[in-house]
């Protein structure tokens, strides 16, 4: 598997559809680590939110960034947020 496929399983391993829960997956560019990271955000409405770190890719796939969020949504359905 290569990590993306990873990262997709772990979403939905994480993804358990609880009432009055907001879920999203957020892709953030560290441009002066040169890194990408992927996480697993959700919240209760009135609630603060939390957030799981799912993933860390290297610095080749920030310009796939559009690419990977689509993939990702499409595989789980989940809103995607990126900081672009």
């Amino acid at each position: 598997m290569n990590p993306i496929e990873d990262m997709i399983t772990t979403i939905k391993t994480l993804f358990t559809k609880q009432p009055n829960t907001i879920y999203e997956v957020r892709i953030v560019d560290q441009r002066y680590v040169k890194k990408v990271n992927i996480f697993f955000e959700y919240y209760k409405i009135g609630q603060a939110r939390r957030s799981q770190q799912i993933g860390r890719l290297d610095d080749e796939y920030r310009l796939q960034i559009p690419a990977l969020a689509k993939q990702i949504h499409e595989a789980t359905g989940l809103t995607i947020r990126t900081n672009d």
